[in-house]
């Protein structure tokens, strides 16, 4: 099964701009995070086979004199996942071709929002909503990685970075930055179980605070009915009278001993300071006795 971050990235490898420049804008991104660069190549490596996919029909539509091949390789690992590899064959005029790629430097917010669209493609990860919120893109190049942060800035988002093994690593950690993130990049559906899986961690939250606090309120219910009734055995160990209205109170605990002060007050028919005054006479009868005994 898929993990959440592979749900977006399929969603996003499916996304095509409609300005051309946009999509080559992309293709840099791609290949600036993504790629290994040799003399006469450079390859493309994901586990993603649509982020690789992508790679291969944007350069076929963009560069098609430019010779590619695609590999599987089955890593070694305990998953045993599959790695997918894009090589691109650099033509003669190698600069040239890299320079139609990478030089399109302009400050446009499409074409920024196109770059962070390639850079998450090629080394993003984001969490699933349901544990806690992080966005990240990682990159072996430190200079690649503050490239991104600078893009994230210009995009009015406050992005940490942190070197972490030999990468180097930009993330976003609250959610309405990693909601914004992905419904700019064109998420929408990824967008759509992130603010739902926080509205279901919001009820969450509200139903157990509510059980806490019901919690809270039946101990000290609890609690003051124990007071309650241990005061009043007192008063009947020493054989003391009381008058009838703190009678009163006294037998509706020992038939009630469970029910709270408020719900004592309904069954005699009177107020809940009225009944708390009663039983704050029963306790100082039975403190007196205390320090008498004492």
């Amino acid at each position: 099964m898929p993990s959440y971050a592979e749900d977006v990235k399929n969603e996003l490898a499916r996304i095509f701009d409609e300005d051309e420049i946009c999509n080559v804008v992309e293709l840099g991104a791609l290949l600036r995070v993504g790629a290994k660069f040799f003399d006469g190549r450079a390859d493309f490596e994901n586990s993603n086979a649509a982020v690789s996919r992508k790679v291969l029909k944007l350069m076929k539509k963009f560069f098609p004199e430019v010779r590619t091949e695609v590999a599987a390789i089955r890593t070694k690992k305990l998953r045993k996942t599959m790695r997918y590899v894009v090589r691109i064959f650099f033509p003669e005029d190698k600069e040239n071709f890299l320079e139609k790629i990478f030089s399109h430097s302009k400050r446009k917010r499409n074409y920024n929002v196109a770059r962070l669209r390639g850079a998450f493609l090629a080394g993003g990860s984001v969490n699933r909503p349901e544990s806690f919120y992080r966005m990240e893109i990682s990159s072996d190049s430190e200079e690649v990685a503050r490239f991104a942060k600078k893009i994230f800035e210009r995009l009015e988002f406050a992005p940490r970075l942190y070197e972490r093994g030999e990468k180097f690593v930009v993330f976003l950690t609250d959610f309405d930055s990693v909601c914004e993130f992905l419904g700019m990049v064109g998420a929408e559906k990824s967008v759509e179980r992130y603010e739902s899986a926080r509205n279901m961690k919001d009820v969450r939250i509200f139903v157990n605070r509510l059980v806490n606090c019901e919690t809270a309120n039946l101990n000290a219910a609890i609690d003051t009915a124990q007071k309650q009734l241990e005061d009043i055995r007192i008063l009947q160990t020493a054989k003391i009278k009381v008058r009838k209205i703190l009678q009163e109170a006294i037998d509706a605990r020992l038939e009630n001993p469970e029910c709270s002060v408020s719900e004592l007050a309904e069954k005699i028919f009177i107020t809940r300071p009225g009944l708390v005054y009663r039983f704050r006479m029963i306790h100082r009868l039975a403190e007196k006795i205390r320090n008498e005994t004492n």
